[in-house]
């Protein structure tokens, strides 16, 4: 595929990159697979664990810094936490400068108002001037006002949103406006946090591959840059396929029959970005929610299912860990960027940790 514009950056980019979540799978090999692979762009974040860390370790070794793209994001809403996020993330990388800086999810009137207020967005053009970051950018899980509001600013060079074939509303609304305005549009969970993808996909009633999913974002000529999160080879494998190929786009009838295919019966399902985490009473939340998402496609449906279901919630949930623990302190709810209820949901899954002693 042939290199794309990033906006008015003017940074050409592989459409396809590595979105560097902070999980056991992601490595200094895996990183270097993609680079060496034909990627040029690789994401991190301050909140992904030892992502940075991993990142400095593929570039000490292969001496690439100069030919690769690196952004990362700060979660930081006040000036000194953002200050010490950007030394970070430096010290971690090893390098003197980051080609993108993001103030990362920003998805709320109140966050928006905070980067504002708190002089973030000023911080960044002083480490522009410097020449410590090149281009300033944001994140933002608003589908609404907010995201708008964040995109026609004119203080951000490149956006990052979530799009996907399971929520694919976003090419009608800030996708064009982003582009209209010559902003770079990257794009976060193209595989839906996970959905879309065979065995997941499967679960929730439903057939699409990561290179299906893949494929679909690739499609749309606005989009600059699609980072999935890549924790094994065997990712890395698929995005290098889609990569390394001839292919340009799917046909409109294809486009439509992908997002027509994405049946997700159970509407609250979690995606598994884990913005939700820490939980105050140590509750593991995405781990209850994904077993969540599948009791809902079978709940009444296939006992054999539930109790399979049951079962591996009670083998991988520890009791000191478990959904019972819950005091719907809606911490969790402020921080997630789907507003699924997950206070209800946490007792949904104490039905299911329950269900084959009977006490449904």
């Amino acid at each position: 595929m042939e290199l794309r514009r990033l906006g008015k950056t003017e940074l050409m980019v592989t459409p396809i990159g590595y979105g560097a979540l902070g999980l056991p799978g992601v490595s200094a090999e895996t990183l270097e697979q993609a680079i060496v692979g034909g990627m040029n762009f690789i994401d991190s974040a301050r909140g992904y664990d030892d992502s940075e860390i991993k990142i400095g370790k593929m570039l000490a070794k292969t001496g690439l810094r100069d030919k690769i793209i690196i952004t990362t994001k700060s979660f930081s809403r006040d000036l000194t936490g953002f200050k010490r996020d950007f030394e970070t993330s430096i010290s971690n990388m090893g390098t003197d400068y980051i080609d993108v800086m993001f103030l990362h999810d920003v998805s709320t009137r109140k966050n928006w108002n905070l980067v504002r207020e708190n002089g973030l967005i000023d911080e960044l053009y002083r480490l522009k001037a410097e020449g410590r970051i090149r281009h300033l950018g944001i994140s933002t899980h608003d589908d609404g006002d907010v995201g708008r509001e964040i995109i026609e600013s004119g203080h951000f060079e490149v956006v990052m949103i979530a799009y996907n074939a399971a929520n694919p509303e976003l090419e009608q609304t800030h996708i064009p406006l982003a582009k209209s305005l010559d902003i770079g549009i990257v794009i976060m969970k193209p595989y839906g946090g996970g959905v879309l993808t065979d065995k997941r996909s499967r679960e929730l009633g439903f057939e699409m591959s990561a290179e299906e999913a893949l494929k679909w974002c690739v499609s749309n000529p606005d989009v600059s840059c699609v980072i999935p999160g890549m924790d094994a080879h065997e990712y890395v494998d698929v995005a290098l396929k889609v990569l390394n190929s001839d292919f340009v786009s799917l046909s409109k009838e294809e486009l439509k029959e992908t997002v027509e295919r994405v049946s997700i019966k159970g509407k609250n399902y979690c995606r598994g970005c884990r913005y939700c985490m820490p939980c105050p009473q140590g509750i593991l939340i995405p781990e209850s929610l994904k077993l969540n998402n599948r009791w809902e496609i079978y709940d009444q449906v296939e006992w054999a299912q539930m109790h399979m279901i049951c079962e591996e919630f009670n083998a991988t949930i520890p009791a000191e860990s478990g959904p019972e623990l819950c005091t719907a302190c809606e911490v969790c709810v402020q921080r997630c960027p789907y507003n699924l209820p997950i206070p209800e949901l946490m007792k949904q899954c104490v039905t299911i940790k329950n269900h084959n002693n009977g006490h449904n």
